[in-house]
């Protein structure tokens, strides 16, 4: 197998990061102290997750245009592609890579699906890292926002963008414990972000991510 080409950014960070662009090229983030051998020794040992996340983007960075949400395409949920496959179902249901939709089905149907996805999933993350973390709050709401993925009000209501049902699950985590971390700081404090850290030791990988992969979700 050929080496993998890559990129590397190197910053004050203390561990090595990998990051697919929206191009599928692969982005090393890494502290100013490590080695290019240690680079390329971490880049080898991980290129069968590149490979397969190279593969995942590459099934939607052509022009980003619009899903239709027909039988054939491809989307994201909690992180994997999954084909849509038109079936013989009642219902909308998920088997192996493939996501089987009623064949009387449409966009619309298919959306109101993955917005109550969204809704479960993240109340179900909400209650229980806020009580990992003590903390009180309001409604959770879902809220068809693309370039804000969630917010906390004054009164600690939050609203999550319900595409973030696109997202690994780490990933929606990261989100969650952020909103929930506004509860106490209303800003972007390093008292706010050490208490992110606290409850997502890996916020920093979970942030690229969703930088990286914005464009894959507004296409839905």
């Amino acid at each position: 197998m050929n080496p993998i080409p890559y990129k590397v950014i190197r910053s004050d960070r203390k561990s090595i990061a990998l990051v697919i662009d929206n191009k599928a090229n692969l982005v090393v983030r890494a502290p100013h102290k490590i080695k290019d051998k240690e680079i390329a020794h971490f880049v080898d040992k991980k290129k069968h997750w590149i490979i397969e996340k190279q593969h995942q983007a590459s099934f939607f960075r052509e022009k980003y245009t619009p899903l239709l949400m027909e039988s054939g395409e491809s989307i994201l949920y909690l992180g994997d592609v999954y084909a849509l496959r038109s079936a013989d179902v009642s219902e909308i249901k998920i088997s192996s890579t493939n996501i089987l939709i009623p064949k009387n089905y449409g966009k619309e149907d298919i959306v109101i699906w993955m917005k109550k996805e969204a809704s479960n999933l993240l109340n179900e993350r909400v209650a229980k890292y806020a009580g990992l973390m003590s903390t009180t709050y309001g409604s959770v709401k879902m809220s068809e926002a693309k370039a804000r993925w969630g917010s906390c009000s004054a009164k600690n209501n939050l609203n999550f963008a319900w595409r973030l049902i696109m997202c690994p699950i780490a990933v929606i985590d990261y989100v969650v414990v952020h909103e929930l971390s506004h509860v106490a700081y209303k800003n972007h404090s390093s008292s706010f972000w050490a208490r992110v850290k606290t409850f997502s030791p890996h916020y920093k990988k979970q942030r690229d991510w969703l930088k990286v992969n914005r464009n894959l979700m507004e296409i839905v």
